[in-house]
């Protein structure tokens, strides 16, 4: 097992590598510089002015330059200052919005296993019945469904013609003066609608995964011999058949972790979360080099977990990975 683990460890620091390379390069790449944001709308600027503020910034440096200077204070664990005007270090940025995305996708994550899992068994098991027609619909409607649509919605309906939930924000007017048990609630109100968004097409796709799985399961020999000796149906579907059913679903799990961060941009950009995900659209709009970098670097690094946890939970199920 700590060979297996050395391996992969390896192989994400190589992907990591090559992540920030792509990264970096790709936003250079860009049209527009984190100067132009500042020098654009001031028509007195001159060109010397905007040469003495691409040399403040570095990025008078070849590309290639900056990126060995950056990827240096990465490996200090220091990703520099952002470009934006109150020029903060950018890892303060990030540890203020860092956990409020961590809580969310947790959350939901948490929601599409708790769901996903036991519609996905009970579909396969009963395969063909109304029950399995009517999740296949609900599946396909939650594939069909685009998220910020589906958030519009629910904030028009709770929000607005309801009033029973509030619709933007994480904190509502007076919070300071609530007791905890009304902080806890209050928070609590301002993160259904987007932990709900957050897992909805989670869900969807989970439980169509979990029932392709168990049904290729259960078509197999041992399910066969297993009946014949007459054991009851939930031993044979949840001892000798989710085991096995779940080895496909680790893997997706592993893969469907970008997707809930990359969502998060949609969400927090939707309800005015003040997560990463919010905070990494204002850095793109601004070319904020060193804060989009920043994000992008502590989203590969979790991403990179999350498989790392998948291919663990893959070889923890499955002994033979091991090997």
């Amino acid at each position: 097992m700590f060979t297996y683990l050395t391996k992969k460890t390896l192989e994400m620091l190589i992907t990591f590598v090559g992540i920030t390379v792509i990264s970096f390069a790709i936003i250079h790449l860009a049209p527009g510089k984190p100067t132009d944001v500042l020098t654009d709308l001031n028509p007195k600027i001159t060109p010397e002015a905007r040469a003495k503020l691409e040399k403040y910034y570095g990025l008078d440096k070849p590309v290639t330059t900056q990126y060995a200077l950056w990827i240096k204070r990465v490996v200090m664990l220091d990703f520099g200052e952002s470009f934006s005007s109150d020029h903060r270090p950018v890892w303060t940025k990030i540890k203020e919005r860092l956990p409020i995305t961590l809580y969310i996708n947790i959350a939901s994550l948490l929601i599409i296993l708790v769901i996903a899992i036991p519609v996905g068994i009970s579909s396969a098991v009963r395969r063909h019945s109304l029950y399995d027609k009517v999740t296949t619909v609900g599946v396909f409607i939650g594939f069909a469904m685009p998220g910020f649509w589906l958030a519009l919605l629910l904030m028009m309906f709770f929000g607005v013609h309801l009033h029973i939930l509030p619709v933007a924000g994480l904190k509502s007017a007076g919070f300071a003066d609530f007791t905890f048990s009304q902080k806890v609630i209050d928070i609590l109100r301002h993160l259904i609608l987007p932990i709900f968004v957050s897992a909805f097409g989670g869900v969807a796709g989970l439980s169509r995964y979990m029932r392709g799985s168990m049904l290729e399961v259960i078509r197999q020999d041992y399910m066969t011999t297993a009946r014949s000796k007459g054991l009851t149906s939930n031993r044979i579907i949840y001892v000798h058949g989710l085991r096995n059913a779940l080895l496909p679903i680790v893997t997706i799990l592993g893969l469907s972790i970008p997707g809930l961060i990359g969502g998060s941009v949609i969400f927090e950009q939707v309800f005015s979360i003040p997560g990463m995900g919010q905070l990494f659209y204002m850095s793109v709009m601004s070319r904020d080099y060193p804060l989009v970098m920043g994000i992008l670097t502590i989203g590969a690094v979790l991403t990179l977990a999350g498989n790392l946890l998948a291919d663990l939970g893959y070889a923890a199920v499955d002994p033979r990975t091991r090997r």
